[in-house]
């Protein structure tokens, strides 16, 4: 008992300390028996009267009254506090400004709100081990984009769905390989290199077999070596003798040959930026999720669109974090990503330069829920918790502050 209860209860108990009929004579109704003012006996088997028994009652009654109305008298009560794993998943949770906000941390709060407890937020930097750590229990539920699946219900509980959702392809807007880039790919500068390379040796094989015609006669070797490559670049391009043509077999001979081989080498050129532009062209074709079987494709780790992408038989590259699979997009390392709905639309609004955007319609449909230890006794309170936000109209502010109508 506290001290505050104390005080009461004393001055209680002096107040019907002193008996009902002191200084004053009593005297039993003539028409009511005397048993009926005397008729019991107490504990020590003495009479008692009847009026002392209301008395009792009285201070008991008193007492509990008191109780209610001094709610001092109790033990002072402090808000629970739980431990809650989250992870950067933006808008679902992110950190701005020194604190933690987005549509998932938002809602929380509002449950913690309604809860009546306190939260300590954990960040994890991969989706797997923030699932490890609320399976182990190491934590007390987790917030993001945790999608409800047949074997995470295994291992862990949730709550009633937060978020209806899918996953959805993100892929730069401008693509298309130009021209220019075509011909600066790294495979096409080495061929051009090396055709470069014949046409110096036939400039120079046709100054050695031609130089004491009249075409070189007077000419040095430098001057007579740029004719010469001169020579082999026109019959290259033109097919024909347009500059001189060759007076010694051996030149003549020479200039077959490179007509022949400029022949090979035009139409190999032209093949080739063909072949690059319609491969560019073509990768970057995507409108749903089964033009992405020969392009490059990205996805993080532990994630139901890693699931999805192996159950389709998509050849992928998973990343550990959501950071390093946008980076990976971000430098044309990868051709598009394979991620929940939400997520790559709020990064295509958010990027630099609007350089991305979503393509097709969202697919396998998904819902989110906060993950729970299994067993929890938080479980059936959130969902009522849920509930009361729905009805009363904050679950719906929350979700438009964060996703707009």
């Amino acid at each position: 008992m506290t001290p505050s209860m104390r005080r009461h209860a004393a001055a209680v108990k002096r107040i019907f300390r002193t008996p009902l009929d002191a200084g004053m004579q009593h005297t039993p109704p003539k028409r009511l028996p005397h048993r009926c003012w005397t008729g019991y006996r107490n504990q020590n088997g003495r009479r008692g009267s009847v009026l002392a028994g209301f008395r009792l009652g009285w201070m008991t009654a008193v007492l509990a009254a008191m109780l209610c109305v001094f709610p001092e008298a109790g033990p002072a009560q402090t808000a629970e506090t739980l431990r809650v794993a989250t992870i950067q998943r933006a808008p679902f949770a992110l950190r701005e400004n020194g604190g933690w906000t987005g549509f998932s941390i938002e809602l929380w709060k509002a449950l913690g709100n309604a809860l009546g407890v306190t939260t300590e937020f954990t960040e994890f930097e991969t989706f797997p081990e923030m699932l490890a750590a609320v399976q182990a229990q190491d934590v007390d539920a987790a917030v993001a984009n945790i999608s409800i699946t047949h074997s995470r219900e295994q291992v862990l509980d949730f709550s009633q769905p937060i978020y209806d959702s899918g996953l959805l392809i993100l892929k730069p807007i401008n693509d298309a390989p130009s021209v220019l880039k075509t011909v600066l790919n790294p495979d096409l500068l080495i061929w051009l290199g090396s055709a470069f390379l014949l046409l110096i040796l036939f400039g120079n094989l046709i100054w050695l077999v031609e130089r004491r015609h009249q075409s070189f006669a007077e000419d040095g070797y430098s001057k007579g070596f740029s004719e010469g490559l001169w020579w082999s670049i026109n019959v290259v391009t033109n097919a024909s003798f347009t500059i001189f043509t060759p007076r010694t077999w051996a030149g003549r001979m020479l200039a077959y040959s490179l007509i022949v081989i400029g022949l090979f080498i035009v139409s190999a050129f032209v093949a080739q930026i063909t072949t690059q532009l319609t491969v560019g062209q073509l990768r970057s074709q995507v409108d749903s999720y089964q033009d992405l079987r020969n392009k490059r494709v990205g996805t993080t780790e532990g994630s139901t669109s890693a699931r999805f992408l192996q159950q389709e038989a998509i050849v992928h590259t998973t990343y550990p974090t959501i950071g390093g699979m946008f980076a990976k997009l971000e430098s044309g390392d990868l051709d598009a990503v394979v991620h929940d709905a939400p997520i790559l639309s709020y990064y295509a609004q958010t990027a630099e330069n609007g350089a991305f955007t979503t393509v097709g319609r969202v697919f396998q449909p998904e819902k989110y829920g906060i993950a729970l230890p299994q067993g929890s006794a938080m479980r059936e309170d959130i969902d009522q918790a849920l509930l009361l936000l729905r009805e009363n109209g904050t679950y719906e502010a929350i979700r438009r502050r964060w996703f707009g109508n």
